[in-house]
């Protein structure tokens, strides 16, 4: 069992290029990829024969511009997989002035 990882990177300079992006990131979806960042995908992929098919239906969705590159790691390897990161969480808003609010909830 293993899992087989798309990256890409597509123009998007034109419309018809971002469409078209657009359009390969949906088609991923829609095939049961899971977005793990912007232009890197992943699906399970339990037997060899599975990636195959995988990577058959990748080909007829990949744009005409741009880069589509297929990797397969094993599960031993997916386990391995470490992620960082550094993102704040936010804070939930409070309001300083409660004697305020009371007087908003008056008016209405």
């Amino acid at each position: 069992m293993g899992w087989l990882i798309v990256l890409f990177d597509l123009p998007t300079d034109t419309k018809d290029e971002r469409h078209q992006a657009t359009k390969f990131r949906n088609g991923l979806l829609d095939l049961g990829y899971l977005m793990l960042q912007y232009s890197v995908y992943a699906r399970c992929a339990v037997i060899l024969d599975k990636k195959k098919g995988f990577i058959s239906d990748i080909k007829k969705i990949a744009p005409t511009t741009g880069n589509v590159q297929c990797y397969f790691i094993t599960d031993t390897q997916w386990e391995e997989c470490i992620t960082i990161s550094k993102a704040k969480e936010k804070k939930a808003r409070q309001i300083d002035n409660k004697d305020n609010i009371s007087e908003q909830l008056q008016f209405w």
